[in-house]
């Protein structure tokens, strides 16, 4: 099977959108195009399915050429993961999911963490960049990814290996963001 000639990558918020550049920045990656605010769930997925037709357009190139990922967690989910899944996959839109949010993802660059309490994330996450890098974690301020890119790069895998330990959907973290991940770490030149 052949690489899609793009990837395109749509984010519910800007966390998201600040990771992966980082990595699509330090790992020197070609080919990807990331959006971010783009709504949640299904008003996502129809996004990634118009913004594919209009990236086709714009590039001349066909729609199943483009590879489109929605990026999103389980905040404010109104359907079950299942709907949601087969939403996409119905519109050929690969999902990578955080739940509860995408900070468990994150939190997995430095341990595996499966039963940590919603609103403790947030403080465990921060406590852990800052005896990283010495900055306390900010939804807005990802630097200390590139710093891990650079310098430790296995943390990148690591993430990777305690994020694929979280795999039952229907546990209190769950994730399969690191699916995008590991595909853009294949694309690496």
């Amino acid at each position: 099977m052949n690489p899609p000639s793009l990837i395109l990558i749509l984010c519910e918020g800007t966390t998201e959108k600040l990771y992966f550049e980082s990595i699509i920045h330090n790992m020197r990656i070609g080919g990807v195009d990331i959006l971010e605010n783009q709504g949640q769930h299904k008003i996502l997925i129809n996004r990634c399915t118009e913004e594919r037709k209009k990236c086709s357009e714009k590039n001349d190139i066909d729609e199943d050429d483009i590879e489109v990922w929605a990026v999103c967690d389980h905040d404010g989910m109104k359907i079950s993961y299942q709907e949601l899944l087969e939403y996409a996959s119905e519109r050929n839109v690969k999902l990578a999911f955080s739940k509860p949010r995408f900070e468990a993802y994150l939190l997995q660059h430095f341990c595996c963490r499966k039963n940590i309490k919603g609103k403790y994330l947030d403080e465990c996450l921060s406590k852990k960049v800052l005896e990283y890098c010495g900055n306390e974690y900010s939804k807005s301020n990802l630097g200390w990814i590139d710093r891990m890119v650079d310098c430790t790069p296995q943390k990148i895998e690591h993430a990777i290996g305690n994020a694929n330990n979280l795999n039952n959907h229907t546990e209190k973290f769950f994730l399969t963001v690191q699916k995008l991940t590991e595909k853009l770490i294949g694309l690496k030149k």
